[in-house]
């Protein structure tokens, strides 16, 4: 492949980002009525007559949707890898991110066909079970945050570590970056609160942690490429390269 087409193609991948934030909150979020999410202390009963059979059409499309556009996310995250990789001897921190982002992709994908199938068989089922498996979808959404915070804390630290001029992104964003994954430490008690700002459906998830969070995702996709159009490098070392490398350096 020639550079041009490689740059067009890397070009795509870091615009996946702000892609991504953009229809994934519009599918998720709007279509899928979870701006607030349903109240945790519903029974069973109550989340399918409030939310489910209420919402049914827009949910199961909405959660649809979103198993689709997940993918997007780890479209970004492979393409950051690659610009990160480039700036390292040895690539772990590269590698966490990639990692973190993969894991990532898949929770966002996975949970929300969880959700459209309660709206899907919502009426059918017993209550007590979708609300079963709406609580596990939620709880697997939020409570894997760990896989996300070790990959902004990889960009972070690469970032602040990096000597190459100019770097991929300002210190500030990567900040943000480190901010966000933070702040999804206080949903570790998640199942201790039913009400109030740390509750499922509460303040601080939605407008501290997924906003900074989407928040970077949108931000850093112009910077990535800026990156891309500057680099002269076109391709990347392999892993056994690398390490060959460091081994025959030592």
């Amino acid at each position: 492949m020639n550079e041009i087409a490689s740059r067009r193609i890397q070009i795509f991948c870091a615009y996946c980002g702000p892609a991504f934030v953009i229809l994934y909150g519009l599918s998720w979020v709007v279509l899928g009525h979870n701006y607030p999410p349903p109240n945790p202390l519903f029974t069973g009963q109550e989340l399918v007559d409030n939310f489910y059979l209420k919402y049914r059409d827009q949910i199961m499309l909405g959660q649809s949707l979103s198993t689709a556009f997940g993918i997007l996310y780890l479209i970004w995250a492979c393409q950051l890898t690659v610009q990160m990789w480039r700036r390292e001897t040895t690539p772990i921190l590269s590698l966490l991110q990639l990692t973190g982002g993969l894991l990532t992709g898949w929770v966002l994908i996975f949970c929300p066909a969880l959700w459209a199938w309660c709206a899907e068989v919502a009426g059918t089922v017993n209550p007590e079970l979708i609300k079963a498996v709406h609580f596990m979808a939620w709880y697997t959404f939020d409570m894997t945050y760990m896989i996300t915070t070790v990959e902004v804390s990889a960009i972070f630290l690469l970032i602040f570590l990096d000597r190459q001029k100019p770097a991929i992104m300002p210190h500030w964003v990567a900040c943000l970056a480190l901010f966000s994954g933070l702040s999804f430490l206080a949903i570790t008690f998640l199942p201790y609160f039913k009400s109030g700002p740390f509750a499922l459906n509460g303040y601080w998830s939605y407008h501290v942690a997924f906003i900074s969070y989407g928040l970077f995702t949108a931000i850093i996709g112009p910077y990535m490429v800026q990156d891309i159009k500057r680099t002269k490098i076109p391709a990347v070392a392999g892993l056994g390269q690398v390490i060959s490398q460091s081994h025959f350096n030592d």
